[in-house]
């Protein structure tokens, strides 16, 4: 049958509207997906901006919009853990569980609800083998619901896949309701040398101690905490508790110390050549009441203009009082007056190889490596009777302030060329921060506020040999010495100084470590979470725990340091507002009771509890009360992260690069310049 012209007209029309309805329907669903991943985008940026309400508010459009979209849905889920919003997380959960019993979700479901202070538990799969993850936080509901042994044994099985701080610390907890103090103790150290800064575990170790009636090492422990933490008002009163019952404590401490006095004996350091070798002053202490010190060679009290107010033998002991006048004053080891003055004195000596050793400097005050012990240091030094106190300062050559500044940074044993790098960041540091604290009586502090300086335990062989191979040498930058910030470790990611450091420069970048790719899009907020937990192969990556680390860090801490600053109340959530590209926390919303508060930059990790970085993401854990029991902090790296880091140059050294392909990475477009 032939079909006539009409007919052939008719369907080649048919075909056409066919053809014009199929590629409308195309370009329509196309034009859909790019807005859908155009909106998702914008979701991300949001996030990263800081507008994290709006960010949230977007994810839930877009899941209502397209509800089978996965990724949009658990990124949801991930900003409303963060919000506190775990009830609606569980939701999405369990839709998402609905349509595809996913291990990922499942896991994902396990720590929301424990999270949420639920105890469902979803079981595995026969096909699904459970990961260290999953029998975590199963055996933390376990513990929610006092089913200890459960817990215990799921806490275990966890550890024998991976060892993290939470499991041994739970573990420890557990320990402690059972009375076996013994086993609390053994997890509890565990805990603390994965993580040292996990709060709760130092607080329940030295419990641990009372318990076993172990005196001794529970003051000891108490001092630190209390040394950390002096905002702490129940340390600081078990303390007094512990040493008003126990007396001999005081007693045998203060034995100690005498003894220690009569017996050392001060070193002398290695021979230096001092010529043409500029001095830089160190602040060691600052608001002194009262320090006992011991000569290493014949020594000269002076003032600052030279006149000679008092000298002696070499091991002398003497001891500076700030007096209730203002005065400094100073004493002989048999306690009798040897000079009064209102101003400075210099302690001196005419051979350099001598030291001068300080009895029980405290160190670290407000860290959790906070503590005393007794310190040499060559060259000068100088009492400074300043407002509240004396100010004690070291004087000596760049060159050896360097002996002790590399080694206190960086691990002696470290490759050469990480070491030579480490002279040269330090010896630009010290140059470009000259007069920091200038109104403070020196130009920088001992402390990691400016560059760790030890004195002259720390000094090697290997370290002198590594600064000695860079004697002079300094980055420079448009004919000036850089701001050559370095940190212990980036998590990968190298980045820009805050805002509020004032440093603009070119040479301080977003850098990825050498074995990583920089990112050319932003992580999604679910990215940037399984990133932190994840330990992708870098040259910074040798760190055990400086790398990615995760602690709990209780509500209460947190509210004991901030209400110091301000009264909010009882905190309700963290909300970051705004990171870097490289994942970083620039502000937090603490949300309170009674007002919010905003932290910014570096200062979130002292306020947050100490924490390691600000790489990280935050979560909180509900109590029955509904408010944050505590926080659970998931991050990466250690510091601020801003120029060299410390454990990618040794990574980098291991590897065979020189110290100036270190310099150059980290440091790129500044130039090695000799300066004498």
């Amino acid at each position: 049958m032939k079909l006539n012209c009409s007919s052939k007209f008719h369907h080649i029309l048919l075909y056409l509207l066919l053809f014009s309805v199929l590629t409308w329907v195309l370009i329509a669903g196309e034009n859909k997906a790019i807005a859908t991943k155009n909106r998702f985008r914008e979701a991300i940026s949001l996030y990263y901006r800081g507008d994290f309400d709006q960010s949230l508010n977007l994810f839930r459009e877009l899941v209502k919009v397209d509800p089978h979209n996965e990724n949009n849905r658990i990124n949801l889920v991930r900003l409303l853990r963060e919000a506190g919003e775990l009830e609606e997380a569980l939701e999405h959960l369990r839709y998402l569980l609905e349509h595809n019993p996913d291990p990922i979700y499942q896991s994902a479901y396990l720590k929301t609800s424990y999270l949420a202070g639920q105890s469902s538990i979803i079981p595995p799969t026969e096909q699904q083998k459970e990961t260290a993850e999953d029998l975590l936080w199963k055996g933390l509901v376990c513990y929610d619901l006092k089913e200890y042994d459960q817990a215990q044994n799921l806490l275990e099985n966890s550890l024998q896949l991976k060892r993290t701080s939470l499991a041994n610390y739970f573990l420890g907890l557990i320990h402690l309701e059972k009375y076996n103090f013994e086993q609390a103790k053994t997890y509890l150290t565990r805990a603390l040398n994965q993580e040292p800064n996990l709060i709760p575990a130092r607080y329940e170790l030295t419990r641990t101690f009372l318990e076993l009636k172990d005196y001794k090492e529970a003051y000891r422990r108490l001092k630190q905490i209390a040394a950390s933490a002096p905002w702490n008002t129940n340390i600081r009163l078990t303390l007094e508790n512990l040493t008003a019952e126990h007396p001999f404590l005081l007693e045998e401490e203060e034995t100690k110390k005498e003894t220690s006095r009569t017996i050392s004996i001060v070193p002398s350091a290695e021979p230096f050549d001092q010529t043409g070798i500029p001095e830089i002053k160190i602040g060691l202490a600052e608001k002194t009441r009262m320090i006992y010190i011991k000569t290493g060679a014949k020594y000269l009290l002076s003032t600052n203009s030279g006149k000679e107010l008092n000298s002696g033998p070499a091991q002398t002991i003497l001891k500076f009082v700030f007096s209730s006048r203002g005065n400094i004053e100073v004493y002989n080891e048999q306690d009798s007056l040897l000079l009064s003055s209102a101003n400075p004195l210099v302690l001196s000596y005419q051979e350099n190889t001598a030291t001068t050793l300080l009895f029980n400097l405290e160190f670290g005050h407000g860290y959790y490596w906070a503590g005393s012990e007794d310190r040499c240091y060559r060259g000068k030094i100088y009492f400074l009777p300043m407002s509240g106190g004396l100010t004690i300062v070291n004087q000596l050559t760049v060159e050896e302030y360097l002996y002790s500044v590399v080694p206190s940074e960086m691990p002696s044993s470290w490759p050469a060329s990480a070491l030579q790098a480490q002279a040269v960041a330090a010896r630009t540091y010290a140059f470009s921060h000259l007069g920091t604290y200038q109104n403070r009586g020196f130009d920088l502090l001992s402390s990691v506020s400016s560059q760790a300086y030890n004195g002259l335990k720390n000094e090697t062989a290997s370290v002198r040999k590594a600064v000695d191979a860079t004697r002079g040498q300094i980055l420079t930058f448009e004919g000036k010495p850089i701001a050559a910030f370095y940190s212990s470790n980036s998590g990968g990611y190298s980045t820009v100084p805050p805002s509020n450091w004032g440093v603009n420069q070119p040479y301080l970048q977003t850098k990825a470590d050498k074995l990583l790719t920089l990112r050319s899009d932003l992580l999604s907020p679910e990215e940037l979470s399984k990133w932190l937990i994840e330990r992708p192969t870098a040259y910074c990556a040798n760190a055990t725990n400086a790398y990615r680390w995760q602690v709990i860090v209780p509500r209460e801490e947190i509210e004991n340091r901030l209400n110091m600053a301000t009264q909010i109340g009882q905190i309700t959530g963290l909300i970051t507002l705004g990171r870097e590209e490289c994942g970083r926390v620039k502000q937090i919303l603490v949300k309170g009771t009674k007002g919010d508060y905003l932290i910014k930059g570096d200062t979130i990790r002292s306020k947050l509890g100490g924490l390691r970085s600000n790489l990280f993401v935050v979560e909180p854990k509900l109590g029955k009360d509904r408010l944050p029991e505590f926080f659970i902090f998931t991050g990466g790296g250690f510091g601020h992260g801003v120029g060299m880091d410390q454990y990618g140059a040794a990574g980098m050294a291991r590897d065979g690069f020189s110290c100036s392909q270190i310099l150059g990475h980290y440091y790129p477009g500044s130039e090695l310049t000799n300066i004498y």
